[in-house]
């Protein structure tokens, strides 16, 4: 394991990180490190931040976080992974290569940033994030002191990829409040009389809640109707054009549109939902890749390659093979 270690004083201005390889110190209050882990992920967080969290019975996972969470054996039968609760301090930041499960992020105070299509964007209180599987997924402390959200991690069953819709939001507003609740209720009824009925009612509301925002569209129906037959039909050979004269507004309205109800531009959707019907293909197909990128409207591998990678972090050979040695997280 390859650590590396935050030696940049906090609270001085003008210094920058500076990272070296050593032995993992002795974890003394207020001295913050980074942990690189045997796969390629990356936790860095201050050991001053609080979390509390709910893992999944069936889940083995080193990182003290997660052995330290409270077990419930409900959550596996709705494919979740582990929820929970943060009030994180800077540093922080988190990279998961390739994550195998939907995330859901809703931010409750301060401002964190997360990488989205290639590129890093603001999530702010009262708004939510929610990425599927096959991703990169990262994030980070923005320009606040301190950042508190809660969020809900999907594994990589049927419900983590039936709860998308093809319109639903990338990021947009969400009152994170009633979420941290029933979080919080499911933490408290494990750690008290953990009644199996009980258990199953809280998750069953945290998973409505992320349910509903996937499903929170709310604009213009056509924008919702344009989607539903783009993701019928991702081997058409789709361009602004097209969009324009099936969703039968201007390209700048449609533009407006989308980019407030689903959070990306026209040409950036339609590019998302592709590359998630190719990681559903390289996932449960043996289809050639050139196939792959056909079905999916590429017109060649090249273009195909560029944006998978843009998109997962990973050329879709190496994702495949990255499968099939059992690497995806």
């Amino acid at each position: 394991m390859c650590v590396l270690r935050w030696s940049a004083r906090m609270g001085c201005p003008g210094r920058k990180r500076a990272y070296s390889r050593g032995v993992v110190p002795d974890r003394q209050p207020n001295i913050p490190f980074e942990t690189q882990l045997r796969h390629p992920e990356t936790d860095l967080e201050n050991p001053r931040s609080k979390r509390s969290t709910v893992v999944s019975a069936e889940v083995q996972d080193p990182r003290p976080w997660v052995r330290a969470a409270v077990r419930c054996p409900e959550l596996g039968h709705f494919e979740i992974t582990h929820v929970g609760t943060a009030e994180m301090l800077p540093p922080y930041e988190v990279v998961r290569r390739e994550q195998s499960g939907a995330f859901f992020m809703a931010c409750l105070s301060g401002q964190g940033e997360v990488f989205v299509d290639g590129r890093w964007r603001k999530l702010q209180a009262g708004q939510a994030c929610l990425l599927p599987s096959g991703i990169q997924n990262s994030f980070r402390i923005g320009r606040s002191k301190r950042w508190e959200f809660c969020w809900v991690r999907f594994g990589s069953g049927v419900k983590s990829r039936t709860i998308f819709r093809a319109s639903s939001p990338v990021q947009a507003a969400f009152d994170g409040a009633p979420l941290q609740a029933a979080i919080l209720g499911l933490r408290a009824e494990l750690k008290g009389e953990g009644l199996s009925r009980r258990n199953y009612q809280w998750i069953e509301l945290i998973h409505d809640y992320v349910k509903a925002f996937a499903g929170s569209f709310r604009g213009d129906a056509r924008i919702q109707r344009l989607w539903d037959v783009v993701n019928q039909r991702l081997d058409h050979p789709w361009d602004a054009q097209a969009l324009v004269r099936e969703s039968h507004l201007s390209f700048e309205h449609l533009r407006r549109l989308c980019l407030r109800e689903i959070g990306r531009t026209p040409m950036s959707h339609l590019t998302h939902l592709r590359i998630q019907q190719a990681v559903r293909l390289i996932s449960e197909t043996d289809e050639k890749l050139t196939e792959v990128a056909r079905r999916v409207g590429f017109a060649n591998g090249n273009s195909f390659a560029a944006a998978f990678k843009k998109c997962t972090g990973h050329p879709p050979s190496q994702f495949r093979q990255g499968l099939a040695g059992g690497k995806a997280k």
